[in-house]
C-alpha cells in the first residue's frame, strides 16, 4: 500500500505563486488601465475583476494538475488489460470518472460574481478568501498526483491504493463544496 503521501507544497510556496500571478497581472496593465484606476470607484471595480481573474488562473492550474493524472491512470488501465488483470478495472474506471468530475467542478466553478440586486454582495475580502481557498487545494492535489504516480499494475495492493485515491478525490470534492460558503456567507 502506498500510505500517506507527504505534502510537497507549503504555505510559502502558495504565497510565492499568488505573488507571481499578481505581478504578472500588474505588468499586463496598459496606460489606459492605469489612467482609469484614478477614476473614483473604478479602482475598486477593477481590483475585484483582477482578483476574479487571479482566482480563475489558480483554479485552472489546480484543474490542470488533476488532469495530468488522467494519462497515468489510462496507462495503468492499459497495463492491467495487457497483463490480464481485469478485476481492478471497474474500481479504476469509477475513480477516473470521479477525477474528471472533481477537475471540472474546480475548473468551471463560480467566479464570485454577485448581481446588483443579489442579497449577498461579494466583496474584495471574500474574493481574497476564495483565491486563498483555491490555492490551498493545490496541496491536496499534489498529494493526489503523488499517489497516482505511485500506482503500479503489478502492485499486490493496487485495489487498496485505488480505493485510497478514490477516498482522497471524494475528500477533495467535499472540501471544494465548502467553497460556496465563502461567497454566500452560509455557515458563518
Amino acid at each position: 500500500m502506498v500510505g500517506d503521501v507527504p505534502r510537497a507544497w507549503g504555505s510559502e510556496d502558495l504565497e510565492e505563486i499568488m505573488t507571481g500571478i499578481d505581478e504578472r497581472i500588474e505588468e499586463s496593465k496598459n496606460w489606459l488601465d492605469r489612467l482609469l484606476e484614478k477614476l473614483p470607484g473604478f479602482a475598486q471595480y477593477k481590483g475585484r475583476e483582477l482578483r476574479r481573474e487571479g482566482d480563475k488562473i489558480e483554479r485552472v492550474h489546480v484543474a490542470e494538475s488533476l488532469a495530468s493524472c488522467l494519462g497515468k491512470l489510462d496507462d495503468l488501465k492499459l497495463s492491467l488489460t495487457k497483463s490480464g488483470r481485469l478485476e481492478p478495472l471497474d474500481d479504476l474506471d469509477s475513480t477516473v470518472r470521479r477525477l474528471r468530475t472533481v477537475r471540472d467542478r474546480i475548473q468551471f466553478a463560480d467566479y464570485g460574481y454577485g448581481g446588483m440586486f443579489d442579497p449577498t454582495k461579494v466583496g474584495i475580502e471574500q474574493l481574497d478568501e476564495l483565491r486563498a481557498f483555491d490555492q490551498g487545494l493545490q496541496v491536496e492535489v499534489d498529494g493526489i498526483k503523488e499517489l497516482v504516480v505511485a500506482l503500479a499494475a503489478d502492485s499486490p495492493s493496487l485495489a487498496t491504493d485505488v480505493r485510497l485515491l478514490d477516498d482522497r478525490l471524494s475528500a477533495l470534492d467535499a472540501r471544494f463544496s465548502e467553497r460556496q460558503n465563502l461567497t454566500t456567507g452560509a455557515g458563518r
